[in-house]
């Protein structure tokens, strides 16, 4: 590609008369009219949170138990019944009043992936499920309980607070560890006291109680069923030669809740600390039928032991040493529940009930959207529901009703500040969807729009004539499902600049024949590595590393790494390609959906009714954002590595839903981003406002990026500000950034992009030579786009400053579209 500089005289001599044809071609059919620009969207702030004005509703909420996500439209019985009658009674105006109430979890298919897809198993087989349990089951592979199924099984689930693994015998003990740690246990480094830290780690292995069984020993067993989004089934057995096989303790993990809990089968309660038994004190019974003990640690922690004990058993608990608690006797179907003790009342008030799982459901209507986490429940308590912990980004999106439910105590967790506990079954979230986002440039600077001058349709036009010209196989068919998609999506969004902002139709079928031929070779799956049907995790992978045995070829994606980064790629150039032939009256969108589709179910199959898919791999519901690592295990748990390329996947599948007229895939991708927009400003990009990570660790302005390495952006328990690659900070805040997009000025607000180049960038970006330049320079577009379009335009700027997913057209035309053209 060419260099667009005052050196080019003999190149622009050389093209004058081609630019003249395909200019005069393109003012004809747009006269320079800005309403012909689709992409002439005024910018304003979006930040407002969203609120309903009405009272607080008592009690808990109610969705129809008998509901099934099987259409898009949502009847009145299915959504929860006061928040029906406040939308209702609050639509102010005809056109909300109006709009269809959409479900979010409507199947994107329910058939079997196409024969397209060659059949495997998958190399690394799920440790501790049965047959059975695999071939019935949709396992999540990007999930907090991993760990619990691969390696050597010892590694930790982070359910948030608290963190539990398999203790396999260290300090004598077997069962479920439980652990909990405080914010003034982390470590800095790593110098501790500088300002910014790069890093901070909470401390692992600390077992400060866990859940055991005088039957345990080395040759006990731990099997795991009923695999979902939010929960996972545990049942600790021990050995079948000794005791049989009507043994057990089953433990069900579920993200967020206030116990940790076990109900035993024939076996004799025992419990362990490495920390240390300083005493065992037995109290008052809170309810009839529970037993009630608090164990204070030598680490000056009390943990509360609750055991509910069926009618005609009895159960004593006894400090036999500073290591062990013992029941008296064997116990059959007795519920055992232990938590940190922060607030004993509240204890006492929810003890004897406990989750079982959780599954989320959701709707929207307009703009405006509401998700609700649903925990099931077995027991029985004086509250009559659950003792839950909601994270900060959940909090403050709250429905008004969850006011009521907040117990008023906090407790700290691994990564993301505090949590918060609430008496309810329910968490009922709310949210304004960025539903006017959609291809072209958009903006949340107040006051800035689209200007797309005569100088800037020239220079945009020039770029996109050179750029239509280069290779497009060369640079997409390549043993890579990642940097494919960059470059798929790099020459997507020239030829949407082409069609909808140069309007010239030559360049526009230049560009779409290479694109769409470019992109025939994914789908119809004659890639270096084809894509294959993995029938264990039930995902589409690439066959690279079963080709190789290199589990980290192409980043790990055969082992489920990153695939809403790779794909997400893939779908956005899809919906671009789409749109584009749509508005040209062609059909490529029949031809080739059901393969994207299937790239969609893969990253976020929003149901469970498909079930040739988990439901949502990559996206988790629970903690606002996307978990990159597969199926490696780590002591830190599981990643979120590029934030930028997660939002992108949610923005391809909004745009993809908006192509084939999903609309439950289309709002479902908005609600994602407006999710992610609280959870990631909350964690991970951190204006000088930011309370929720250590005051000593802001001024990163970003947790950081590592991709497939021992560190990493954030963990599900550390936070490290550097990458795999280097310690630049280019590249551990240009990770964050790419690729710009109209939805990363929703995400990465103004104040934010502005305080990151101040402190950190401003004085690095012009040393740059490479195509992190070009990156940089484009995001500061997103609070400063008349100064990023001066780089673009200047005659001292180089092609070297384009990353290979990125183009000189596209930067260009989004600059211009953002106000760059006006001071």
């Amino acid at each position: 590609m060419w260099p667009l500089n005052a050196a080019t005289v003999n190149l622009r001599e050389a093209t004058l008369v081609s630019l003249t044809i395909l200019l005069c071609l393109a003012f004809i059919r747009s006269a320079y009219s800005s309403q012909v620009f689709e992409s002439v969207i005024s910018g304003s702030s979006h930040h407002a949170e969203s609120r309903f004005e009405v009272g607080v509703e008592q009690g808990p909420v109610t969705v129809n138990p008998n509901f099934t996500p099987s259409a898009t439209s949502v009847d009145a019985d299915d959504i929860p019944s006061f928040i029906y009658s406040d939308w209702m009674n609050n639509a102010d105006d005809d056109v909300f009043a109006a709009a269809s109430t959409v479900n979010l979890f409507v199947p994107v298919a329910t058939n079997a992936p196409s024969g397209l897809f060659g059949r495997t198993s998958h190399p690394l087989q799920p440790l501790g499920m049965t047959d059975t349990v695999i071939s019935q089951s949709t396992i999540p592979t990007n999930n907090f309980y991993t760990n619990l199924f691969i390696g050597d099984r010892s590694q930790p689930a982070n359910l948030y607070p608290y963190t539990v693994w398999w203790n396999q015998g260290n300090g004598g003990d077997f069962g479920l560890a439980i652990s909990h740690t405080t914010k003034s246990q982390r470590v800095y480094g790593p110098i501790p006291d500088a300002n910014p830290v790069r890093y901070y780690i909470n401390p692992v292995g600390i077992r400060s109680i866990s859940l055991s069984a005088a039957e345990f020993d080395a040759s006990m067993t731990m099997s795991l069923n009923s695999p979902s989004a939010f929960s996972i089934n545990v049942t600790m057995s021990p050995s079948t030669a000794k005791y049989g096989s009507s043994r057990s303790l089953t433990i069900p993990l579920v993200q967020g809740t206030g116990f940790i809990s076990g109900v035993y089968y024939n076996l004799q309660p025992q419990f362990s600390s490495l920390v240390g038994f300083k005493s065992l004190t037995a109290k008052a019974s809170p309810r009839s039928g529970v037993h009630k003990y608090v164990a204070e640690l030598y680490d000056g922690t009390y943990w509360a032991i609750y055991a509910t004990v069926p009618s005609g058993q009895t159960f004593s608990l006894s400090l036999l040493s500073s290591s062990t608690i013992k029941a008296s006797a064997r116990v059959n179907n007795v519920l055992v529940q232990i938590a940190k003790v922060v607030n004993e009342l509240a204890l006492d008030n929810h003890a004897g009930m406990y989750a079982t799982g959780a599954t989320v459901f959701g709707i929207a209507t307009g703009n405006q959207g509401t998700y609700t986490i649903n925990y099931s429940s077995l027991g029985s308590s004086n509250a009559g529901v659950l003792l839950l912990f909601a994270l900060p980004h959940h909090v403050t999106s709250f429905y008004t009703s969850m006011k009521s439910r907040a117990l008023g105590f906090t407790m700290d967790c691994q990564t993301k500040g505090i949590m918060y506990a609430y008496s309810t079954n329910q968490l009922v979230m709310t949210e304004t969807l960025p539903t006017e986002i959609n291809f072209a440039p958009w903006t949340s600077i107040p006051g800035k729009s689209a200007n797309y001058t005569m100088s800037a349709i020239g220079l945009i036009s020039e770029a996109a004539l050179f750029e239509v010209m280069e290779d497009f196989g060369a640079q997409t068919n390549l043993d890579s499902m990642y940097f494919a998609g960059k470059a798929l999506d790099k020459f997507a969004m020239i030829c949407y600049v082409s069609h909808f902002v140069l309007r010239n139709i030559i360049i526009t079928n230049m560009c779409l024949t290479k694109l769409k031929a470019a992109f025939a070779v994914f789908a119809t799956n004659s890639g270096t590595y084809p894509l294959l049907y993995d029938n264990t995790y039930k995902g589409i992978i690439s066959s690279a590393a079963i080709s190789t045995g290199n589990s980290m070829a192409d980043f790990g994606n055969t082992y489920y790494n990153d695939h809403h980064f790779h794909y997400g790629y893939h779908i956005h150039a899809a919906a671009v390609i789409g749109y584009i032939d749509k508005d040209l009256g062609g059909t490529w969108i029949a031809n080739n959906k059901d393969y994207v589709n299937a790239l969609v179910r893969d990253v976020a199959n929003p149901s469970p009714l498909d079930r040739h898919f988990p439901f949502s791999r990559s996206f988790s519901w629970f903690h606002g954002h996307s978990w990159a690592k597969g199926l490696f295990e780590s002591a830190d748990g599981k990643d979120e590595e590029s934030s930028s390329e997660d939002y992108h996947h949610a923005y391809a599948i909004k745009l993809w839903g908006q192509v084939v007229g999903d609309a439950s895939m289309e709002a479902r991708g908005a609600m994602m981003l407006a999710i992610m927009r609280r959870a990631m400003n909350s964690y991970m990009l951190m204006d000088s406002t930011n309370t929720i990570q250590p005051s000593n660790f802001i001024a990163n302005k970003v947790t950081g990026i590592v991709r497939r390495a021992k560190t990493c952006k954030l963990f599900e328990n550390k936070a490290d500000h550097t990458t795999y690659f280097g310690t630049n900070i280019q590249y551990v805040q240009g990770i964050h950034m790419i690729p710009i997009t109209p939805v990363s000025s929703y995400i990465r607000s103004p104040r934010f992009v502005q305080q990151e180049w101040t402190s950190l960038l401003a004085s690095v970006a012009p040393t740059l030579t490479d195509g992190w330049k070009g990156i940089l320079y484009a995001n500061l577009a997103l609070f400063d786009p008349t100064a990023s379009y001066r780089f673009f335009t200047s005659s001292s700027f180089n092609n070297a400053y384009l990353d290979g997913g990125a183009s000189l057209t596209w930067y260009l035309a989004y600059v211009a579209g953002v106000g760059g053209t006006t001071a």
